[in-house]
């Protein structure tokens, strides 16, 4: 893709991007159960991976049960990850999951303003009182009936490949007392490079596992127990070249 092509596939999806958030905050004030959100949040979704020419591949959605409420603990690395992950489940979950997200992504024009009317969970990792916060918000959502989704290392991985888990998202699965699940995400780190905006045609891999039973009791060292045998879990998930060295 030469650079004026790519220049404008990514003023296009910014223009959607915007669009879509403005229509978003149009309804927020009387959406009160999130029911328009999700579907319009899903819609915004599929076309974004759409528009970016991606195509996606889902495996283990049999692992899902209908009805059921998770914590999907997966990878993180690209601004994809997020409309895949929700595309790949919504056949199960009806769109319902959010997400946890840095509240310094709400100083982004028109996205960070839908971002603070939305049912998404922020959090500030620098303040672990707001990020109490945020696990409490959490936790209430999981028992209102929504599935949650936790990027367990912290921050996007740029080489693609899997690094440490944070205890956050697994304090959370220990107060929510709902299941876990790894999901690993592969190949998206190719479809947009760390600082670039050549946005590559390609296939995300969207692998969902099966789900792990919650820590029956809020103790660090079973939490502790438990993030190591998930990323354990996610890393045997990806290929050789996406697996911590």
């Amino acid at each position: 893709m030469n650079r004026l092509t790519a220049y404008w596939q990514v003023v296009r999806l910014c223009s959607m991007t915007i669009g879509y958030s403005l229509f978003g905050l149009s309804f927020s004030w009387f959406d009160k159960d999130h029911k328009l959100f999700y579907e319009h949040g899903l819609n915004f979704a599929k076309t974004s991976l759409r528009m970016a020419n991606i195509n996606l591949v889902v495996e283990g959605q049999e692992n899902l049960v209908e009805g059921e409420t998770y914590v999907f603990v997966a990878n993180h690395v690209s601004i994809f990850d997020i409309p895949a992950i929700w595309v790949a489940t919504a056949p199960k979950l009806g769109g319902r999951i959010r997400i946890i997200y840095k509240r310094t992504l709400q100083l982004i024009p028109f996205l960070g303003w839908e971002l603070m009317v939305s049912p998404f969970i922020p959090i500030e990792r620098e303040k672990m009182r707001r990020s109490v916060e945020g696990i409490n918000k959490a936790v209430s959502a999981i028992q209102s009936g929504d599935s949650v989704i936790i990027f367990a290392e912290g921050t996007r991985s740029r080489s693609g490949r899997l690094k440490e888990f944070k205890r956050g998202g697994f304090h959370l699965a220990a107060r929510a007392k709902k299941p876990l699940v790894p999901v690993a995400i592969v190949d998206a780190h190719k479809i947009l490079r760390a600082d670039s905006v050549d946005i590559q045609e390609g296939t995300i891999r969207v692998i969902i596992g099966k789900p792990v039973p919650p820590p029956e009791q809020d103790d660090r060292i079973v939490e502790r127990s438990l993030m190591k045998h998930l990323h354990a879990v996610v890393a045997s998930m990806l290929p050789e070249e996406q697996q911590p060295l």
